[in-house]
């Protein structure tokens, strides 16, 4: 902690972590917003079964489209956004539980 007096006042400093921790725990297969922007479209629903590198939605960030894939195959379990959405830097746009099937097979 430092303090720093000047004409205007007395105000204490507090050194903060570069990398703070966010506090909230999130769900394995969880896709988060890389930036701020707008939802554009969703390409799929709760319960769709996905294969990796599926498009399940588009941002609209930047002037750009950015098309946001499954990390693996498996099945929709949430999609908390919708169409014409505004979303911030790592806001939870999809949750895709991962095939048991296919984990298998990968070992």
């Amino acid at each position: 902690m430092t303090c720093v007096d000047s004409p205007l006042g007395a105000v204490t400093l507090r050194p903060l972590s570069r990398f703070p921790e966010s506090g909230v725990d999130i769900a394995p297969g969880t896709l988060l917003a890389p930036m701020p922007g707008t939802v554009g479209r969703i390409a799929v629903a709760v319960g769709q079964p996905v294969r990796a590198d599926q498009p399940l939605l588009w941002l609209e960030a930047m002037k750009m489209e950015h098309r946001i894939t499954a990390p693996a195959a498996g099945v929709v379990t949430e999609l908390p956004v919708a169409p014409g959405q505004r979303v911030d830097a790592g806001a939870a746009l999809a949750v895709v539980h991962e095939d048991d099937a296919n984990s298998q097979d990968s070992d």
